[in-house]
């Protein structure tokens, strides 16, 4: 009797702790494509992540640190991640077969939402001489961090404006340090909406920096040449880190989450319907989150096709008028 009392202790404790390791072993694994782990964006995934993780039980996200938007396009198309960050300018790009992307075209990139609309600013040292874009002509220069949209629209842009600099390729970190020594002149950096982002503040703790705007003249010609790019002006004393700064005009675009078509629907949806829900997780890593319409956005600002699954998501969460370029043709 003793022995049996035994055996059926030692199997109720198996049990015991066999079932937690069960339940883990069933979860879906997801690879996050973020960005350099220096950037702001970086600790929006790590956010969006812990969202994910809580809210939609059966899956287990693990965030990849990479080049952010082109990078991850390039790894969701060979499969090494399920979703990546990506500003909508890139994504359009890929998904018409546009820029860099032309001969090589990503049709079946989808949208799962947006966590901000923001922009870029060029940032320089204050003693580097420079004071409007013509004068980086030749000036060593980060345009971004490398694979990232930064880069690719710093470059598009420079090159269609004639802008020359030397480019000092490198992550944010790489740049970041050698503006503080005095190795380049500056950089160019996703902001955090329409506020500069950790990476230029920690530069400001101890260097000067000055802030190099668009002209009209500049944003013409650049329309001129791509018509689907997007300006921004921050107003006079928007830009809570620099109080005097005046308006800044420079290039803009929403920036999202994207995926392959080929990810379950089901999937898709619930990855949505947890972000919505997980808003404080976001919010907290990415103040400028609580500023967009998490439901209406994403249909409405879109360039290319919502993931069929996502659409339900929005469509289920009271999203109006979607447009034809948000629905995709496996939803149609």
């Amino acid at each position: 009797m003793k022995k049996c009392v035994e055996l059926l202790f030692v199997l109720v404790a198996l049990l015991t702790f066999a079932l937690p390791a069960t339940s883990e072993a069933k979860k879906r694994y997801l690879f996050f494509g973020s960005s350099a782990a220096a950037s702001s964006h970086y600790a929006y995934v790590v956010g969006a992540a812990k969202a994910i993780n809580k809210y939609v039980p059966e899956v287990k996200v693990n965030v990849v640190e990479t080049g952010a938007s082109v990078d991850n396009l390039k790894r969701v198309k060979s499969g090494e991640i399920d979703m990546g960050i990506c500003s909508m300018k890139t994504m359009y790009e890929a998904w018409k077969g546009l820029a860099r992307w032309k001969g090589n075209a990503l049709p079946d990139v989808r949208l799962l939402w947006l966590y901000a609309v923001g922009i870029d600013f060029i940032v320089v040292r204050e003693d580097s001489g420079v004071e409007k874009l013509e004068d980086l002509n030749g000036k060593k220069f980060n345009p971004g961090i490398r694979g990232s949209a930064s880069e690719a629209t710093t470059k598009q842009i420079f090159k269609i404006l004639g802008v020359k600099p030397d480019y000092h390729i490198g992550a944010t970190s790489d740049a970041v340090k050698a503006i503080k020594d005095n190795r380049i002149v500056g950089y160019v950096k996703t902001g955090i909406g329409t506020q500069i982002d950790a990476s230029t503040l920690d530069i400001m703790t101890l260097t000067k920096v000055r802030l190099i705007p668009l002209t009209k003249q500049h944003m013409d010609k650049i329309v001129a040449a791509v018509p689907y790019i997007s300006f921004i002006t921050v107003p006079a004393g928007g830009i809570k880190a620099m109080p005097n700064q005046p308006a800044y005009a420079m290039w803009g675009r929403p920036i999202g989450v994207m995926c392959s078509k080929s990810m379950p629907d089901n999937l898709a949806h619930n990855l949505v319907n947890g972000i919505i829900k997980g808003k404080e997780f976001q919010v907290a890593a990415w103040p400028a989150f609580k500023e967009l319409d998490l439901i209406q956005d994403p249909a409405s600002l879109t360039l290319i096709p919502l993931h069929k699954g996502a659409l339900k998501a929005y469509r289920e969460l009271g999203a109006k008028n979607i447009p034809p370029i948000a629905i995709p043709q496996e939803a149609k």
